[in-house]
């Protein structure tokens, strides 16, 4: 998110509990959540090597040597893992030669949904905890790592809800503006204006119709997918 203060995000939690107790944790999330950003920001992560698959160099010994790749440290983080499924199948190797295994030896990032890509599921099961990292809520927006009043909500009784719900502030007046701006990084907390929020997120809208569908499915009349999309978010709500 350029030179702007991590913000703690939900979903970090549950990071550090999964790679406490599975050897190989997956960060599963749209694209522009934040996947890259946590993962190189967290505290308990700063002992593993950084490598991404977006870089080219990178990608090239993940396709030409990817068992090699995999043991280029102890504990390793591969980010856009979609982009070199085939790099999963050396993680198993690694993972079932591990006698014990090792809990956390593997955080994987992906964009695209990697449990409906070929090969991916069969490749992971039984080593693997997903972890979803969503856009950002109002409270991680502003600083807080939390879902608001749901985190309260499950860390108390039920007969405390009413009295929590009281409690709360009123909305902000400015609700409206920030439900337009969204919950990803770079519209929520970046952008100067609706105008740049919008062609932002034309461009998210054309990159996952043009590319990153392409990857998970077969959809061959882009037009008609499009259109359905923008029915099913009229219906939300």
């Amino acid at each position: 998110m350029g030179d702007q203060q991590y913000l703690p995000r939900i979903a970090s939690r549950l990071l550090e509990r999964a790679t406490a107790a599975s050897p190989v944790v997956v960060l599963m999330g749209a694209r522009q959540t934040g996947k890259s950003t946590l993962v190189q920001s967290e505290p308990f992560l700063d002992d593993r090597l950084y490598l991404t698959l977006d870089d080219l160099g990178v990608r090239e010994r993940a396709r030409m040597s990817p068992d090699d790749l995999v043991r280029s440290a102890e504990r390793i983080i591969l980010d856009e893992v979609q982009r070199e499924p085939d790099v999963l199948l050396a993680v198993k190797r690694a993972v079932d030669e591990d006698r014990p295994r090792k809990n956390g030896r593997f955080v994987l990032t992906g964009s695209a949904n990697l449990l409906l890509m070929h090969r991916v599921s069969e490749s992971l099961a039984g080593r693997a905890t997903y972890v979803n990292l969503w856009p950002l809520t109002r409270q991680e927006r502003m600083g807080h790592g939390c879902a608001g009043i749901w985190t309260e909500f499950f860390s108390a009784p039920v007969s405390k809800w009413p009295e929590l719900v009281a409690s709360r502030p009123t909305v902000p007046a400015s609700w409206q503006d920030e439900v337009r701006r969204g919950g990803y990084p770079t519209p929520a907390m970046e952008l100067p204006s609706d105008d740049a929020c919008a062609l932002w997120f034309d461009g998210y809208l054309r990159t996952y119709l043009e590319r990153d569908l392409q990857t998970v499915a077969a959809i061959s009349n882009l037009v008609d997918f499009r259109r359905l999309m923008r029915v099913t978010c009229q219906r939300l709500g």
